[in-house]
């Protein structure tokens, strides 16, 4: 194994476990690192604790999420909503990363022209990560155009936290 693969096996097992004993912790339990025997990791998946094995605890699906067509307003509006729901799927680790996709990047003169959304999940399938956003505001409310949504698995190859 190179060094580079070596390295990332090594960054995606730290990441994993910091979310799995942030998770713990949010429910009150004890570290995964106390059970050296254990072969399951434990996450959060909304309010309930579930467990992952460690090959489903490392899958991630690269989601985009485009908006129908004259859905700025309804997106502003829900926007407080989709903030809060989105809170324990990034505490759990569910989360791993979202923003807008923009037409362009606003001016001085001129604000934000969205497009959709992007977010990368964890799950343990296509389906799993499906649900996720079925629940979300954006598409409860009809912000997000679900009939062109794209799940794909993803394995990062370079990931750094934004200054």
């Amino acid at each position: 194994m190179s060094f580079f693969a070596t390295s990332a096996a090594l960054r995606q097992s730290i990441l994993s476990t910091t979310r799995c004993s942030r998770a713990l912790s949010l429910a009150g339990l004890s570290s995964p690192r106390a059970s050296t025997a254990a072969t399951y990791r434990s996450t959060l998946a909304g309010s309930r604790l579930i467990r992952l094995s460690s090959t489903q605890a490392n899958k991630e699906f690269l989601c985009i999420l485009p908006d129908k067509p004259g859905a700025l307003e309804l997106r502003k509006q829900v926007r407080p909503t989709h903030i809060e729901g989105i809170k324990p799927l990034v505490e759990s680790g569910r989360m791993v990363v979202g923003g807008a996709m923009l037409n362009s990047h606003p001016t001085d003169s001129q604000g934000p022209s969205f497009k959709g959304s992007m977010i990368i999940y964890t799950g343990e399938s296509v389906e799993d990560v499906r649900q996720i956003i079925k629940d979300d505001v954006y598409s409860t409310s009809g912000v997000w155009d679900l009939e062109n949504v794209q799940i794909i698995p993803f394995v990062s190859a370079v990931r750094v936290a934004k200054p």
